[in-house]
């Protein structure tokens, strides 16, 4: 059974007053040391694919990119390619890319800073929603990171994580739990992260129990 989380955990998800300075310069810019290996992990995946493809851009974004990073954070690396170019067939391409990206992330353990790096292929056509966007290839900033004004509500958020990891454990003690049971309370889990996402953002009450459960192992739990 996982590790309930103590509620002076949860201050690691309070934003920071910068950025992370094991990843960015004091002028906001990538370490060149962090953009070298990047771009080696980039080139390495193309590589990989076996087919010829060209890249529009290499992108880094999330909460490493932003002020919310935590101890439990991704370097979520994006390849922007225009599927279009690859086949006509976006859907087959769009399959073959998740694929690759499957076993590529399954076989290959990187870590930079000690930070699990993450690689996303993404067909330029599709709409990116982020607070924080920057071009590893043109080494500048596409979307400026904003600090958070405010501040979550600490004890909110560890209640609804304790109610929820209740629920949890309790289809996991339970010899009756019905499959559709999990199936149901994993998509409430989801709605109720992309409805906080959609009202409050990045820091609301949902995503960041969200997080709770996810660098708890409790969402994979079930």
């Amino acid at each position: 059974m996982p590790k309930v989380l103590s509620k002076n955990k949860i201050k690691n998800y309070l934003p920071h007053d910068s950025l992370n300075d094991k990843i960015w310069t004091v002028n906001q810019k990538l370490r060149t040391d962090i953009r070298e290996k990047l771009m080696i992990i980039a080139n390495d995946f193309i590589d990989y694919l076996g087919v010829p493809i060209d890249v529009e851009d290499v992108r880094f974004t999330g909460s490493l990119a932003n002020y919310n990073y935590t101890p439990q954070s991704d370097i979520d690396l994006h390849l922007i390619i225009d599927f279009s170019k690859v086949d006509d067939n976006i859907d087959l391409v769009e399959e073959f890319m998740n694929a690759k990206r499957g076993f590529w992330n399954d076989r290959h353990d990187i870590t930079i800073e000690g930070y699990d790096v993450e690689l996303y292929p993404e067909n330029i056509e599709e709409e990116h929603v982020a607070s924080a966007l920057y071009s590893v290839q043109d080494n500048e900033w596409i979307k400026v990171p904003k600090k958070f004004e405010s501040k979550p509500n600490l004890s909110a958020v560890h209640k609804k994580y304790k109610e929820i990891v209740k629920r949890i454990e309790n289809l996991l003690k339970s010899q009756k739990t019905d499959p559709d049971d999990i199936s149901s309370l994993i998509e409430k889990i989801k709605k109720f992260r992309k409805a906080g996402l959609n009202r409050g953002g990045e820091l609301s009450v949902e995503n960041l129990v969200y997080k709770l459960l996810r660098n708890s192992d409790y969402t994979s739990s079930i």
